[in-house]
């Protein structure tokens, strides 16, 4: 770079207040990120801050090459795409992923399912020569870009006007869960492969964007602690040894209500071996389900860690 000249770093306007973010829920990020502390940003130094921002779009000359930047929200939101108009290339950023998009991110922030189907759609309008995504490889071939971009947007909108009507029709929210059925047409798309997160994740999060934290319980409301409400489980069951019993059935045919039980357990006695090694088999058996993603099971192996902290 010559001397006089100056690096210029664009960005969105909704950025600086991320940055922002950041620095005020460190220690949750960190948690929720599963990464060390000390890898999260302290303070405002910590950054590189962007030295202008835009709103909705912004049109830029680079070497006499025309750069628009698009905003729509995605998984966050000062997400943006960069389109070349006379060369046709575009780059999707974090909105085409190749396949089930993650917008359905159990540990993170709000992200806007509706708009990010919407940028796809945008995305695909362009028609571009060459689809350059932050995740896997460049569409070097129109035609396969566009229909990449498409089906990615069918997808989600469909996730999110089926949530959308289900919740019109008064449906609790985990019955809306539950019911949910993918497409087979988007079921057994190469592009959709459930990996980080699964299409019922989307689901829950187009629930978070519309709706409160109550999850249409009554007694949830205002609950009783879950201590308080292990202790009562383990009571009925006649005991912890009964209730690791009923665990040992239950994991041979039905995984998940077993692990409900199993978390029962450890919240009532957090420290006994046999509870901790229960525990432990139930999410190791759910991290090896076929149909395990990778953000489900990054919770799971969370938990054993702290399994196994008690354990040693």
């Amino acid at each position: 770079m010559e001397e006089g000249q100056h690096i210029q770093i664009i960005a969105h306007n909704n950025l600086k207040e991320r940055f922002r973010r950041y620095i005020r829920l460190r220690r949750s990020l960190a948690k929720y990120m599963s990464q060390p502390l000390s890898e999260l940003p302290s303070d405002s130094s910590d950054f590189v801050w962007p030295t202008k921002t835009f709103e909705d779009e912004l049109s830029i000359s680079i070497g006499g090459v025309e750069l628009i930047l698009k905003h729509f929200e995605g998984e966050t939101d000062d997400q943006l795409l960069v389109w070349l108009p006379q060369e046709e290339i575009l780059f999707s950023a974090d909105y085409y992923q190749g396949f089930m998009p993650n917008a359905g991110n159990g540990k993170r922030v709000q992200r806007n399912v509706f708009e990010w189907a919407n940028a796809l759609e945008y995305m695909a309008s362009l028609k571009p020569s060459i689809l350059i995504p932050s995740h896997g490889d460049p569409i070097i071939e129109g035609e396969e870009a566009r229909n990449a971009l498409t089906v990615h947007a069918e997808l989600l909108h469909y996730i999110h006007d089926y949530t959308v009507e289900s919740l019109n029709q008064g449906l609790r929210k985990d019955q809306i869960i539950h019911s949910f059925e993918l497409n087979p047409v988007y079921a057994n798309h190469p592009l959709l492969e459930e990996k980080y997160v699964a299409a019922a994740d989307i689901c829950k999060m187009v629930i978070k964007q519309y709706t409160g934290w109550w999850n249409d319980l009554p007694s949830s409301w205002r609950p009783a602690s879950l201590e308080t409400q292990a202790h009562s489980m383990v009571e009925l069951a006649g005991g912890i040894e009964q209730l690791i019993d009923h665990i040992e059935v239950l994991k041979e045919d039905d995984l998940r209500l077993a692990a409900h039980f199993a978390d029962w357990a450890f919240f009532a006695h957090p420290n006994h071996p046999n509870v901790l090694e229960i525990s432990m088999e139930i999410y190791r058996n759910r991290i090896l389900d076929p149909k395990a993603v990778t953000q489900e099971m990054l919770v799971y192996l969370d938990h054993m860690a702290l399994l196994r902290s008690k354990l040693n």
